[in-house]
């Protein structure tokens, strides 16, 4: 008589493993992804409200003869509500003399997202960002 071979059903314990360890790997790289996702949204956030106030500010300079001239309520008035608040937190301040205006940040930007925004101000004429507490923006039009 001869013998009939069971076949063997299931999974193994390195098939288990491997499935594992890949799932491991998406999720490892997908929270990675979606930090940097972050970083960058809340880095772009704050630059367009930085511009938008440079933008209040050269605006109301043209017609004023110069940032120093400017008030910050009537800036304030041009721009949204909630627009002076910081992604990370804080508040934005700004105070201009002649053609030069320093936006001040309260809460200095984190060291993750400070490097990102250098990046981003590096080739830009207009603006320049020294530190992570805030940045400096040089208008053509606004100076007396």
């Amino acid at each position: 008589m001869k013998r009939i071979a069971k076949t063997m059903l299931g999974v193994t314990l390195l098939e288990i493993m491997l499935v594992l360890a890949i799932a491991a790997m998406i999720i490892v790289m997908s929270i990675r992804y979606y930090q940097s996702a972050n970083a960058n949204q809340q880095v772009n956030s704050a630059i367009e409200q930085v511009q938008a106030i440079a933008a209040a500010y050269d605006s109301l300079a043209q017609q004023a003869g110069g940032f120093s001239q400017v008030t910050s309520s009537s800036v304030t008035a041009l721009l949204p509500a909630g627009s002076r608040n910081l992604p990370w937190g804080g508040t934005i301040t700004a105070n201009g003399t002649g053609g030069t205006l320093s936006v001040t940040f309260s809460t200095a930007a984190p060291t993750t997202l400070c490097g990102l925004m250098q990046a981003k101000y590096k080739n830009n004429q207009s603006f320049s960002m020294t530190d992570c507490n805030g940045v400096t923006y040089t208008s053509g039009g606004g100076s007396t």
